[in-house]
């Protein structure tokens, strides 16, 4: 199934299932200033387990990146 970049992710939804790390919680570290999967690890976890989240995060920092941006 291809992403559909119209498509807005549900807040709630997990992004980190080991720490439970919703999507919300990663906006918010990037609206604080993260600009790194490891700044944002480092404030919430996510992707200090498993690290099966660490490609979701890095591509939600890609998105914020070209929001700003544009």
């Amino acid at each position: 199934m291809a992403s559909n970049p119209s498509r807005k992710a549900c807040p709630w939804m997990y992004v980190c299932i080991c720490r439970a790390v919703t999507e919300n919680e990663v906006h918010d570290c990037i609206a604080a200033g993260a600009t790194s999967a490891k700044q944002i690890r480092d404030t919430t976890g996510a992707g200090g387990d498993c690290a099966r989240c660490v490609r979701k995060i890095c591509a939600i920092l890609k998105r914020s990146d070209e929001l700003t941006t544009a």
